[in-house]
């Protein structure tokens, strides 16, 4: 389901798509080993694979998404995600096998969430976190294989925080809406035709570069695969996301 681009804005899906961007541009080129890294395992994930209908939740600006390499890899590419850059959508055009869908790959808590609130202020009344993530996502078009790209650590983050600041939920409860969403998610990736990158912890470091701390951004445990790699994510080495402290992702890319 599209959701009305006015609700995309209040909840701060729009803002959220253009932070990505400006901070891309920030940083003058730290993400390059991270974006590189990300490519390079995903065209290993999909080499020597007949694929008819390749998925990507989570396309964003495809800053990490090798689409030239992919477009002679699969019939057709579908890109989901709620806001797709005009930039992109004009990129584009010059493929005749990739579609851009805009859809709310969490099975429909983002709208869940924004009636929730409008329920709450109108009658004060708060549904669980398994009211919220009740579906399971369904793509229009069935894939034969799917590709994960950053959204697994951050797909309940913009919904969580809408409803920290417009209710009275707790973080045991939010962070059980996360989990639940990562847990549906992991239900679209099927076991051997399939792959998933993700932060899963985030370093925060003093100016002197020690740790001043660490967060883990996974709720629901990941499978285990004979297919993983790790590598860091220089994501914010000016202090800008974190006044005054460096950020770092440590990054794990999975086949399933």
């Amino acid at each position: 389901m599209e959701i009305p681009a006015r609700i995309l804005k209040r909840m701060g899906f729009k803002a959220d798509s253009q932070g990505v961007i400006d901070r891309f541009i920030q940083v003058n080129g730290s993400w390059e080993d991270h974006l590189q890294h990300t490519r390079n395992f995903i065209l290993k994930a999909v080499a020597n694979k007949q694929i008819t209908n390749l998925a990507v939740f989570g396309s964003g600006w495809c800053l990490d998404l090798p689409l030239d390499e992919l477009t002679g890899m699969a019939e057709r590419i579908q890109l989901y995600d709620l806001v797709h850059p005009p930039q992109v959508l004009h990129s584009l055009r010059r493929y005749n096998n990739v579609d851009a869908v805009a859809a709310d790959i969490t099975g429909g808590a983002v709208i869940r969430a924004y009636e929730t609130v409008k329920e709450f202020r109108k009658q004060g009344k708060k549904i669980s976190p398994a009211e919220i993530c009740q579906v399971v996502f369904k793509p229009a078009v069935v894939p034969d294989y799917v590709i994960s790209l950053n959204l697994y650590s951050q797909i309940g983050e913009l919904i969580t925080g809408y409803l920290e600041r417009h209710m009275p939920y707790t973080r045991d409860e939010t962070g059980r809406i996360t989990s639940l969403l990562q847990q549906s998610h992991l239900q679209l990736l099927t076991p051997g035709r399939s792959c998933l990158i993700t932060d899963f912890r985030e370093y925060n470091y003093n100016q002197d570069g020690t740790v001043s701390e660490t967060t883990d951004t996974v709720r629901f445990p990941l499978p285990l695969s004979a297919n993983t790699e790790t590598w860091e994510w220089q994501f914010d080495p000016e202090g800008g996301y974190k006044p005054g402290k460096k950020t770092v992702l440590k990054v794990l890319a999975i086949e399933l």
